[in-house]
């Protein structure tokens, strides 16, 4: 593989644009086509393509200049039961919810329990999935909770301001694309996080302990934290796998994630905080 002429962090970020950008176009693309629409030069391209196949989760394809498809994940498939074998099993379970569903009982437990256990002077949560067409600087760049916050030390002057994001996976979404789409958060961002909903009685489906274990390797890879959580308003249920690596964003990007992805009551008491 190649040298690449770039940090890790951007590295990281282009993997996540790529990915990204595979997913608006239905997982399927030719490299010519999707240079294009990502706007890169080839010495960017290809590198960044190599590592994602390498990594497993692209795979080549045929066609004029070739082309990459996302690996699709294997189906999590239940046990078998002694039911009888005409008996139609059904898709969701009604354990199960829907990615939308998770939003306001993880952001509630962000707020209290989980704030208070990281001990956060201040903090606000928002549900950001929620904004519809409404320009917050592309798809990819908007996670489904942000968690501004602010810390003190008490051995170490100074106030330290951190801002966190959540990418939502509900069980059948569950997918290692995921880390990538916590990871685009964070060029704008001090931590990424993905919230994975395993519900009770789940977490011993042998394909799923394989999944969530190569997740936890590319997230931990990448420095992207992860949480598994069974009852996503119940904190004693969430399993911290992987805390998230602490960045510092570029201030500017910061700035303008901020007066796009946080409503202006939330942009509001920020501002109080370090009058």
């Amino acid at each position: 593989m190649p040298d690449l002429p770039l940090a890790n962090n951007d590295v990281s970020e282009k993997q996540a644009q790529l990915i990204t950008k595979l997913k608006e176009k239905g997982g399927h693309a030719g490299n010519v086509a999707l240079q294009r629409e990502l706007g890169w030069e080839e010495e960017a391209y290809w590198p960044i393509r190599d590592r994602l196949v390498d990594s497993g989760l692209l795979e080549l394809g045929r066609g004029r200049g070739g082309s990459v498809s996302l690996v699709t994940q294997v189906p999590l498939i239940q046990p078998n039961t002694s039911e009888s074998v005409s008996t139609p099993v059904p898709l969701i379970s009604p354990q199960r919810v829907s990615e939308g569903e998770l939003y306001d009982p993880v952001a509630d437990v962000l707020r209290k329990q989980w704030a208070r256990d990281l001990r956060f002077r201040s903090h606000v949560v928002e549900v950001t999935a929620r904004q519809g067409r409404r320009d917050t600087g592309g798809t990819w760049t908007r996670p489904d909770i942000v968690t501004a916050a602010l810390r003190v030390f008490p051995h170490v002057p100074g106030k330290f301001f951190d801002l966190i994001t959540f990418e939502l996976k509900p069980f059948d979404g569950i997918d290692v694309t995921a880390v990538f789409e916590a990871l685009s958060h964070r060029r704008a961002a001090t931590q990424a996080y993905v919230w994975l909903h395993v519900p009770a009685g789940e977490e011993s489906n042998s394909e799923l302990v394989a999944l969530l274990k190569r997740i936890e390797e590319e997230a931990s890879q990448h420095g992207v934290g992860m949480i598994v959580g069974a009852d996503p308003s119940d904190y004693s249920s969430w399993d911290l796998r992987l805390r998230a690596v602490r960045v510092e964003p570029d201030p500017e990007s910061l700035n303008e994630f901020i007066a796009q992805q946080l409503s202006g009551l939330a942009r509001d008491e920020l501002a109080q905080w370090f009058r």
